[in-house]
């Protein structure tokens, strides 16, 4: 136990490092969102080359924050697992949970995050100073539309599998397996804390803290629909 222990504070220290560079991607969508309106001040053309350079870049950056996000995640149940696996089998356990994670990203979503969406705003406003409202295009339904806004992974965090149930813990409003959770909770009692890595939320995870998510129960349930 020791010896996870030590070597998990250097993996620990190596992650808050990781975790900085959310922060310059972050930047870097936004010095892209701001070149794009300077851009579109002088180039009425919402089609040119380079305006279609900086929206590739920006999906470039959310595409970064998407992968180091499930990094992150991975990394966390890995470490949740650790005492299981050994020390032989981390690096399969890692590669098999990235590998679980990635199963669903689809690109296409990243046109309905937040950030792109306030991308196409501001150069919409810049190029069309005189007109209303830039066309809304053709959307998700409501709720798969929060749900992507919210980057939501439809596999258990604990678990890494599919949640057929979805519970949300109301204290840091991540989300996990009926199932899953319950018996995370059972096995580590009082030190079952929240097992989405980066979670602020010090409290363990109790019973009386989580309700059902019917919202990413349906969304899931479509979701499983669509694939057959």
């Amino acid at each position: 136990m020791t010896s996870f222990r030590t070597q998990f504070a250097v993996v620990d220290q190596a992650l808050k490092h990781l975790k900085t560079v959310e922060d310059y991607l972050n930047v870097g969508m936004d010095t892209t969102s701001s070149v794009a309106t300077d851009l579109a001040e002088t180039e009425k053309d919402v089609k040119s080359t380079q305006m279609k350079d900086l929206e590739g870049n920006l999906i470039s950056y959310l595409k970064m924050e998407r992968d180091l996000k499930q990094f992150l995640e991975a990394v966390e149940y890995v470490k949740q697992q650790a005492s299981d696996a050994g020390n032989s089998g981390l690096e399969i356990l890692l590669d098999k949970k990235l590998t679980e994670l990635k199963k669903n990203n689809d690109d296409a979503l990243l046109t309905h995050h937040e950030k792109f969406k306030e991308f196409k705003q501001r150069v919409w406003e810049a190029q069309h100073t005189d007109e209303g409202p830039m066309p809304q295009e053709p959307q998700l339904e409501d709720e798969d539309i929060a749900l992507t806004q919210q980057e939501v992974n439809t596999r258990c965090p604990y678990t890494g599998k599919e949640m057929k149930i979805p519970v949300r813990n109301k204290i840091c409003n991540h989300n996990y397996d009926k199932d899953g959770i319950q018996q995370y909770m059972k096995n580590r009692g009082r030190k079952a804390k929240c097992p989405v890595s980066g979670c602020g939320n010090t409290k363990p995870v109790d019973a009386g803290d989580l309700e059902e998510n019917k919202e990413l129960k349906r969304f899931i349930e479509r979701k499983n629909k669509k694939k057959t």
